[in-house]
């Protein structure tokens, strides 16, 4: 038999007693549940112009670990703790308001300079079961909300023509940065300098590319990543045609009225291209010396790529009843035809008439 002395033994039985409590303790906080499928815990966030967050969270029960069809939430914890979310509360014992199937709504207003917000509910099923966890739906916030950015930033706009256009800006209150753009795949890389207040608009970043990113120089992780997307609303479907004349082509393009300008570069296969600014909701002609062979080719970059016959070629085609000459031909130099007519229908007169005088004998031939 193992003899302990007094003031160890009750030093021991004060331990287990404490050990005893914070098992208890532990039990009854076990961390939150985040990831039982059966029940969730959404919010939507967003910075108002008075520098708040502003959040609504959705609490939804699908499928109970019970039979039941109703429950309440037995205790409710709010983080930050000087906070609540409205209208969602404990419940009295024996009152179960939600049912599943049915969203429980609530809002929540904090600082601005909030860095973490989370809603933990534990729950009792109305035929009597207590999940032994909470759920939990806690989420980082960055304490920024009303005030000035110090980061820079990146927005994206998609071309029709697959590429891209990049506007980087740099808040007063950052500092000056190297901005670096590239794509992957692909060999496009550009380096920008942005100073403090500066915005650099309109890099044109090619298309052929999965994934666009910018990142600051010397850093690994971007601040800003994009892939092109099709738009329609940049997207202009014009209404092109072309006529032919005995001494050019013509074409003609009608924009629709959608708001946006389409510039168009007109290029032929003999001679200079033209460039047209194009309103929409107008039409504009476009006249080329006609050549044998000419044909021209259209480019913009609001055309929809869609729609692959904007593009053209549109031909020349020399139309019936064209003089000789017309649309390219051999030129004609020279005395006219009809003088040349005329004077060999004279020497051939004379020349007959002397011939019948010489057989009459009335004129005579000397060499």
């Amino acid at each position: 038999m193992i003899s302990i002395r007094s003031w160890p033994r009750r030093a021991l039985a004060a331990l287990g007693a404490v050990v005893v409590s914070l098992a208890g303790t532990l039990v009854f906080m076990t961390p939150a549940n985040a990831d039982y499928p059966g029940f969730s815990i959404n919010h939507e966030v967003r910075c108002t112009a008075d520098g708040t967050y502003q959040i609504r969270w959705t609490i939804l029960a699908e499928t109970p670990t019970t039979d039941a069809t109703r429950y309440r939430f037995v205790k409710v914890e709010v983080i930050p703790p000087d906070t609540n979310i409205d209208p969602i509360a404990a419940s009295p014992e024996g009152v179960f308001p939600h049912s599943l199937g049915e969203p429980v709504i609530g809002s929540q207003a904090l600082p601005g300079t909030t860095t973490y917000a989370d809603l933990i509910v534990w729950v009792q099923w109305d035929d009597g079961y207590y999940e032994t966890s909470g759920f939990s739906g806690g989420f980082p916030l960055d304490g920024r909300c009303g005030q000035p950015p110090t980061d820079p930033t990146a927005t994206f706009q998609s071309r029709c023509d697959g590429s891209v256009l990049v506007d980087l800006a740099n808040p007063p209150a950052g500092r000056a940065v190297d901005l670096v753009v590239k794509t992957f795949p692909g060999s496009f890389s550009r380096t920008v300098s942005v100073a403090p207040g500066q915005t650099v608009k309109g890099i044109v970043v090619p298309g052929g590319f999965d994934v666009l990113s910018v990142t600051v120089a010397g850093e690994r992780e971007s601040f800003a990543a994009y892939s092109w997307a099709f738009d329609p609303s940049h997207c202009v479907v014009p209404d092109i045609r072309a006529r032919s004349t005995c001494d050019e082509l013509v074409i003609v393009v009608s924009v629709p009225d959608v708001g946006l300008y389409l510039f168009v570069t007109f290029d032929p296969n003999h001679g200079p291209e033209q460039r047209r600014t194009i309103v929409s909701g107008t039409t504009v002609d476009v006249s080329f010396p006609a050549v044998a062979g000419l044909a021209v080719t259209l480019r913009s970059d609001e055309f929809d790529p869609q729609v692959t016959r904007l593009n053209g070629p549109y031909r020349w085609e020399r139309p019936a009843g064209c003089a000789d000459g017309g649309g390219g031909g051999l030129p004609v130099t020279g005395q006219s035809t009809g003088g040349v007519v005329a004077g060999a229908g004279l020497l051939l007169g004379v020349g007959a008439t002397l011939f019948v005088l010489a057989r009459r004998r009335r004129i005579w031939f000397t060499v």
